[in-house]
């Protein structure tokens, strides 16, 4: 399983073609996101139509919420690579 932030599915939306060649080799099923980017995803749609055509493509992927064990995960990890990220030590 896969778990794409939101830039990587408004690149998406965008009709990068690295993105969408790279998620269709991933496949959907193998493809999961938060409930925090659906929320972003969703805050982002330019209108109703948009809104819905988000909404079809993140039927066919898993949402995964967030509890306070993934929260601190993330914090953890954050904390650990965070800086190397940003290319410092």
């Amino acid at each position: 399983m896969i778990l794409c932030d939101t830039d990587i599915l408004i690149e998406f939306y965008k009709d990068n073609s690295q993105i969408i060649q790279e998620l269709r080799y991933i496949k959907p099923y193998n493809i999961a996101i938060s409930s925090i980017t659906t929320a972003e995803l969703y805050f982002g749609a330019l209108n109703k139509i948009e809104l819905e055509k988000i909404k079809k493509h993140l039927e066919k992927i898993s949402c995964i919420s967030l509890d306070r064990a993934i929260s601190q995960q993330f914090i953890q990890l954050m904390e650990t690579y965070a800086l190397m990220v940003n290319g410092e030590l």
